[in-house]
């Protein structure tokens, strides 16, 4: 998926708010929530979303979700990230 093709899903499916985060290299963060979804796709580098039943890798132009209240952790390879995500307010 290109980047403009991933923008016109955002917003065909209601997404309110479009944020490009970057992760450094090698980063473990802390499990945590969101009060909001996210729909995310990966610009550069490799993105890692580990959720209470495992982890996946995420690699350019791949696409995750993350729904609201999910206990995640992002993390990333020594190619760092950075990751386009749709934001939408929960249900």
């Amino acid at each position: 998926m290109t980047e403009d093709e991933f923008r016109k899903l955002l917003a065909e499916q209601g997404y309110e708010e479009i944020r490009e985060n970057k992760y450094p290299p090698d980063s473990d963060g802390e499990p945590h929530t969101h009060e909001f979804s996210a729909l995310l796709m990966v610009l550069e580098g490799e993105f890692i979303l580990a959720r209470e039943d495992g982890s996946e890798t995420f690699l350019v132009g791949q696409t995750c979700d993350v729904p609201a209240g999910t206990v995640h952790t992002e993390r990333t390879t020594q190619l760092g990230a950075r990751v386009l995500a749709g934001i939408k307010s929960a249900d």
